[in-house]
C-alpha cells in the first residue's frame, strides 16, 4: 500500500486483512515539515463479512462440529426442539451435575459478528434465589448468564455482539451447572453466528 504525495491517493493491493496505524510526513521546498497519523482497516474480500458461520447450528446432524457432554444433543421428547427435531438440553436432572456444549468459529478480521440462539429454561424451583446457572462464554470472556429465575414458557431469542473477536478463532461455550435438588433445564436451539 502507498500514498501518492501529489494526490493523497492510497493505492495498492493488500495481502492480508487487519488494522494498521500509518504516519505520514511531508516536506516543502524550504525544508519545513508536518506530520499526521491515522489508522486504516483492511477488510476481507469475496463477501467474507456475510453469512452464518456456526456449523450444524440446529443440531440436526447430531454432535457433528460440536463438543458436548454425552446426551446433551439429541431428540428430547420431554423438552421439544424449537424447530425440526433436535436440540441441546443441558442439566434437568435434579441432582448435582455440570454439562457443556461448545464450538470453535473463526471470525474474519474487519467483520462485525453477532451470536444468537434460542433458549428455553424450565425449572421446578420457585422463588428469586439463583440455584442453577447457564454461563455463555467466548473464550475466557463471559457473554451472559441465565438461571432458574429466568424460567419461562417457550424459547426466547438471545443476542450478543461479538465483533470484538474479529480476526480470531473463538470457542463459544455453554456451561450449565445444577445443584443437588429440583431440576432446571437449559435447552438451546437454532444457534447462529452472523457476519456483516
Amino acid at each position: 500500500m502507498s500514498i501518492n504525495s501529489g494526490t493523497d491517493t492510497i493505492s495498492g493491493t493488500p495481502t492480508a486483512a487487519g488494522s494498521s496505524t500509518v504516519s505520514v510526513t511531508a516536506k516543502d521546498s524550504t525544508g519545513k515539515s508536518g506530520s499526521a497519523s491515522f489508522s486504516w482497516t483492511v477488510g476481507t474480500s469475496g463477501g467474507a463479512c456475510s453469512g452464518q458461520k456456526i456449523a450444524n447450528p440446529g443440531f440436526e446432524s447430531g454432535t457433528a462440529s460440536w463438543t458436548a457432554t454425552s446426551g446433551v444433543i439429541g431428540q428430547h421428547s420431554a423438552q421439544p426442539a424449537r424447530s425440526a427435531t433436535r436440540s441441546s438440553w443441558l442439566n434437568g436432572k435434579g441432582s448435582s451435575n455440570t454439562a457443556s456444549l461448545s464450538q470453535s468459529v473463526t471470525i474474519p478480521a474487519g467483520c462485525k459478528a453477532s451470536l444468537t440462539f434460542y433458549l428455553h429454561i424450565d425449572t421446578n424451583k420457585t422463588g428469586s434465589t439463583v440455584w442453577d446457572k447457564l454461563t455463555v462464554t467466548a473464550g475466557s470472556t463471559t457473554l451472559g448468564t441465565f438461571s432458574n429465575t429466568n424460567a419461562a414458557a417457550g424459547y426466547v431469542l438471545k443476542t450478543f455482539d461479538v465483533s470484538s473477536f474479529a480476526g480470531q478463532t473463538v470457542t463459544f461455550k455453554f456451561t450449565g451447572a445444577e445443584d443437588s435438588s429440583l431440576q432446571t433445564s437449559f435447552v438451546i436451539d437454532d444457534t447462529a453466528l452472523t457476519l456483516s
